[in-house]
């Protein structure tokens, strides 16, 4: 029956002692009523969420933020209605489609397109693994009138998985720190998924592979690197120590790194910085002062010039207090 059909999925776990949890996802998923929804993980198989907010009735939005006891895996079968797009912001997230033989997996950082065609996979995940990440889910139709063509791989491949952009990973963080409610929150999200298919769109159309010229390993190498700085902006380690923990020499990790996140290393501390103090600041539970300092700035001449470039306006003018 129609109402039996899975939104967004169909799950089956591998193993009878995970019966629960896939029958709790089903439920989450398989709702299309609902605006908002929380599935809290038992806590015998671990701990952390899967949520979902329904922002209309073209675009979903799915979250997770979990780890497990042990090892976990689920049957899926991916629907051909939509077109998803999922970001990683944790560990690597592996899965396989059997039919095809073929595995694949999602770095942090990197972005899979998916949803264009059936696909019957398996997901594994590790115990004592922090996952993360965040899938949006639009209609195909809705698409149609976007240049639809351009966001779904080509040929016969169920999923197309790249390293998302500078511009891409801030949409995606901006849309899980959304802090509205409502229909306020609705408004925001739409706005955002509009944005993100905009810049996806954009980089499709008009850039050349950012990858070019680097090895998987060297790949993976500057995603850890990405990983390491975004984990502790204020103690970020200097160029010699951070290639050192990436086992790349510093000339590729300046290089590559620049070449795949757009900025130099340095340059793109910066800029995550200033957006940290931007956001404590637009709370309202920080001054000037205390922003700077709790995002990394020793110095707050220098916070405050940096703060004007990237903003047009020193912190103190631009939210009227100091």
């Amino acid at each position: 029956m129609i109402e039996d059909r899975a939104d967004w999925y169909d799950i089956e776990s591998l193993h009878p002692k995970h019966h629960l949890l896939a029958d709790n996802l089903n439920s989450l998923y398989r709702t299309r009523s609902c605006v908002s929804k929380r599935l809290q993980i038992p806590e015998q198989f671990g701990q952390g969420f899967w949520k979902r907010f329904k922002v209309n009735s073209v675009i979903d939005i799915a979250v997770c933020e979990m780890s497990f006891h042990e090892d976990i895996e689920m049957s899926c079968l991916e629907q051909n209605d939509s077109i998803k797009w999922g970001y990683s912001l944790g560990a690597p997230i592996e899965w396989e489609v059997r039919s095809m033989n073929r595995a694949y997996q999602l770095n942090y950082g990197e972005m899979s397109v998916f949803g264009h065609q059936p696909a019957d996979c398996v997901g594994a995940y590790r115990a004592g693994t922090p996952y993360c990440g965040i899938t949006v889910k639009i209609d195909r139709k809705y698409l149609e009138g976007m240049l639809f063509y351009h966001t779904q791989p080509k040929g016969n491949e169920p999923y197309f998985t790249h390293i998302a952009p500078p511009s891409i990973h801030r949409i995606f963080r901006e849309m899980l720190d959304c802090n509205y409610e409502d229909n306020i929150k609705r408004i925001y999200l739409e706005g955002k998924v509009l944005e993100l298919a905009a810049v996806y769109l954009h980089e499709l159309m008009h850039m050349s592979p950012i990858s070019a010229g680097l090895s998987r390993t060297d790949i993976e190498s500057l995603l850890k690197a990405k990983e390491i700085l975004d984990h502790d902006l204020v103690g970020a380690p200097g160029i010699q120590e951070l290639s050192k923990k990436v086992c790349l020499n510093e000339f590729k990790l300046k290089k590559g790194f620049k070449q795949l996140f757009g900025l130099p290393i340095h340059a793109y501390v910066i800029d995550c910085r200033l957006e940290v103090a931007y956001k404590l600041l637009e709370s309202g539970s920080s001054t000037v002062t205390m922003a700077a300092a709790m995002a990394g700035f020793s110095n707050p001449s220098y916070f405050a010039e940096k703060f004007r470039q990237k903003y047009g306006a020193i912190p103190s003018r631009f939210f009227g207090r100091t």
